[in-house]
Order: C-alpha cells, then structure tokens, then sequence
C-alpha cells in the first residue's frame, strides 16, 4: 500500500478524534490551545503535525494535575475495567471492552486460534503487558494459561500436561524455559508446542534460527508499549512490523515533529481513536523507520523496519536534538570515510557539534571534509565543524558528549 494514501486512510477519524477530544477532554483541549489550534485547524493525518508530540515526560506531569488523569480522561475511572501503572508513574487505563490493546490481527497474523492453548508469560503485575496479549490471544479464539514470570517448574508442567500449543512472552523467557525443562529431562521437541508470538525485547535471527530449528517452535515478533498496545507485527514475511490499521502510527522527525519518509530513522508517535482516553500525537520515545518500498505483502500495510533505539539517547545541540544513529547514519553514507568520531563540546558557554573524520588514503581530504559538513548540516539542521585526523584512537566512542555544567 502506498504510504501516502495509507495515512490519508485516517482523515476522518483523526478529524473525528481531534474534534471529540477538544470537547470531552480538559487536558486536549489545553494542548491544542497552547499550540493556538482549533479542530478546524487539524482536518487530515498529515495537519496532525501542527500539534506538537505529547512526551512521556508531559504525560506523567499531566496525570498528577488532578481527576480524570489530569483531564485526559472523558470518562468516570468506575467505568474502566482496568488501570495499571507503568513506570513514571504513567497510568494506563483499559476501557471495558474486548482485546482493548488491539493485538488480535498480531496473534491472528502469527497463525494462533481456536484450538490453541497459550502459556503467557507476559508480566501482569501492576503493568498491562499480561493482560494486554492475553485479550489479544483470547479474540482469536485461544485458550490462555496465565503464567506470568517465574515457577518454570510449574509451567514446565503446565506445557507437558496441559498440551500447550503456543507461547506469549519474552523469547529470553522461552529460550530459558526451553533449556530448564531440558535440564528436567524433558524434550521439548515432541510437545506440541509449536508457535509463539514475542515482544518487547529484540529478536535476533540466530535466536529465531534457535526457536525453530532446534524446536520446531514458529516465531513471530511484534511491537507496542503499555500506553498505546499494539503498534506493529509481523506478517507471513516475518521481515519488519506491519503497522496496525486501528491506530496511527508515525515516525517524525525529533526536532520539527514531521512525518518523515521511508527510510529515515525517527521517533515512533502515535494516535489512538479511542474516546474515553485522549491520546493525541504520543511520542512513545522509540526510534525507528517506516520501510522503503518493496515487493507486495500479504498485510497490505507499510512496515516499520524494528526498533533501532531509544529517543532518549539524544542530546541537545543549541536547542536541537542530535541523535548518535542521525549520525552514524548520514557519514557512513559518504565514500571516503575510514572512521569518524562525534564530539559535543562547549565553549564559552556555547554548544558545539566536532566531526573528527580519518579519511581514507585514496581520498582527497578537503572534499571529504566539505561532504560531512554539508551531509551534516543538511541531516541535522546544524552547523557541524569538521577536522580531518590521521587516526583515531582503536577504543574511540563514535560519539562522546564532553560538556561540563559546573
């Protein structure tokens, strides 16, 4: 699908929620003042980029400014089914509605359904991991063992007993139940456990390899967090996350908050249309990237490309945020670079952006330093000083933050 018209595919659901929230929700309606909009001025995807992110940094303050979870709620907390507390503290409030989280598609796309008994080992203390994949699995028809984090023996037992075909959790938890009931004097490779849906911690391939070489267990990864759900999956292609249908999922530039286009690493910042929890423009404080376009998919939507870190690794240059992957990704693009260091330093209280570049010995160094400085500038919206060196240190970081305060 073309991204373009995957996103005009939300306009009048984003006018419906923006207009909606201006008058049901205090705490919007604040947001959308502050930032001098109306919901005439938000009619499309793409005009939601007028309203400044929401940070989880904001979200926590705006909580504890009084009911409702600082007026982000429009309706009273007795008519909720749920709320949990993630860390911050953020509350996360689940509307008493079936699979609220929005994770069926990503079981249904991992080939999980009636007839399948699920050991879910997802967290449910306090947080909603447990009970976000559990409605998930239960939408498509599955039976649900909540297991939890913990008494391996006694999950062991569940698996071999119980006939458990498929898994939901951690795939460090399914590697380390795996070789526990091994180490028991089990074989894990006759159960008839042979699917399992993991999130929320990478998937590497040679684990992947692991799970289904070794056991026959077929993986499938995807994506979401406590405040949001589900925000990407795999499909039949496992290669990439497919972004949900029933939510608005964008990467934006860290400075302007622009959607950016495929291929360019962002913060992932999401929408939801829910009505009784106002969750406009969100960033979520994950980096990634919507995949370039390729060959057709069975999931016809765009794909994120998985998690490539954490916002939160920025720093701030002169008021603009500079991320280390911004610019690993943009001088590792220019031929003639052998190695490169980024330092921020600052100097007479003023902040200063260093790119220390080892040209390689067939490259003319004065053109290698004029490509990083305008490759920079363009990537980062900053003036970059560029020194070409001879050599780098062999333990040097690519980039060091080296300000002091005091």
């Amino acid at each position: 699908m073309d991204l373009q018209a995957f996103y005009a595919s939300f306009d009048q659901r984003v006018r419906e929620i923006v207009a909606y929230g201006y008058d049901h929700s205090p705490a919007f309606r604040q947001r959308m003042d502050a930032a001098g909009l109306d919901p005439t001025a938000i009619q499309s995807a793409a005009e939601l980029s007028r309203l400044p992110v929401l940070r989880k940094e904001h979200l926590v303050e705006i909580q504890r400014q009084g009911p409702g979870l600082g007026g982000m709620l429009t309706v009273p907390l007795s008519t909720l089914r749920r709320i949990f507390q993630s860390p911050g503290p953020i509350y996360d409030p689940e509307p008493d509605e079936p699979d609220s989280w929005r994770w069926a598609p990503a079981f249904r796309a991992a080939g999980f359904g009636p007839g399948d008994v699920v050991l879910n080992c997802f967290g449910y203390h306090l947080t909603p991991a447990g009970v976000m994949f559990e409605e998930g699995a239960r939408a498509v028809g599955c039976t649900v063992i909540p297991a939890g984090i913990g008494a391996q023996q006694q999950q062991i037992e569940a698996i071999a007993s119980l006939g458990v075909t498929a898994y939901a959790g951690l795939p460090s938890y399914l590697k380390a139940l795996l070789e526990k009931a091994v180490e028991l004097g089990h074989d894990p490779r006759v159960w008839p456990l042979n699917k399992a849906f993991v999130a929320a911690e990478p998937l590497p391939p040679s684990l992947r390899a692991l799970f289904e070489e070794q056991y026959g267990i077929l993986v499938y990864d995807g994506y979401g967090t406590a405040e949001a759900g589900n925000l990407g999956y795999n499909g039949p292609e496992r290669q990439g996350w497919h972004l949900p249908s029933d939510a608005l999922v964008q990467v934006c530039d860290l400075n302007s908050g622009e959607p950016l286009p495929p291929g360019q690493t962002g913060e992932v910042v999401v929408t939801l249309f829910r009505r009784d929890y106002i969750l406009v423009r969100f960033a979520v404080g994950d980096l990634s990237a919507v995949m370039e376009p390729g060959p057709a998919t069975v999931i016809p939507t765009p794909r994120l490309v998985g998690w490539l870190g954490r916002s939160g690794d920025s720093v701030k240059v002169r008021g603009l945020f500079v991320h280390p992957r911004h610019i690993d990704e943009t001088v590792r693009a220019i031929a003639g670079v052998a190695a490169y260091q980024a330092v921020v330093v600052r100097e007479s209280h003023r902040d200063d952006l260093i790119c220390r570049v080892v040209p390689t010995s067939d490259t003319d160094p004065a053109t290698v330093s004029a490509a990083v400085e305008a490759a920079l500038h363009e990537a980062l919206k900053l003036h970059c000083r560029v020194e070409v060196v001879p050599r780098l240190p062999d333990d040097a970081k690519p980039f060091v933050d080296e300000r002091r305060w005091d």
